[in-house]
C-alpha cells in the first residue's frame, strides 16, 4: 500500500493561476480571493500557509503572463 502526498503548493499555484484568469475574463465579476477562501476551507491546517503562498504565486505569475502578453502584442 502507498501513502500518496499532496503538494499544497503546488496546487495553490494552479488554483492560484486558474483564479486570477478567471477574475480577468469575468471583468472582476469572479474575485481571486474569494476562490482562494472557498479553497482554504478544504485544505488541512498545517498546510495553509503552503497552500496561501502557492496560489499568491499563481496569481502573480498569470498578472506576469497577462502582462507580457499585452506588452507584446500578442492574442490575449
Amino acid at each position: 500500500m502507498t501513502t500518496e502526498t499532496i503538494d499544497y503548493e503546488k496546487m495553490g499555484f494552479a488554483d492560484g493561476y486558474a483564479a486570477a484568469q478567471i477574475e480577468m475574463l469575468t471583468l472582476g465579476t469572479n474575485r481571486a480571493n474569494d476562490i482562494e477562501k472557498q479553497r482554504l476551507l478544504k485544505v488541512p491546517e498545517i498546510s495553509k500557509q503552503d497552500y496561501y503562498l502557492g496560489f499568491q504565486d499563481g496569481k502573480n505569475e498569470y498578472e506576469d503572463d497577462y502582462s507580457m502578453n499585452a506588452a507584446f502584442g500578442f492574442d490575449l
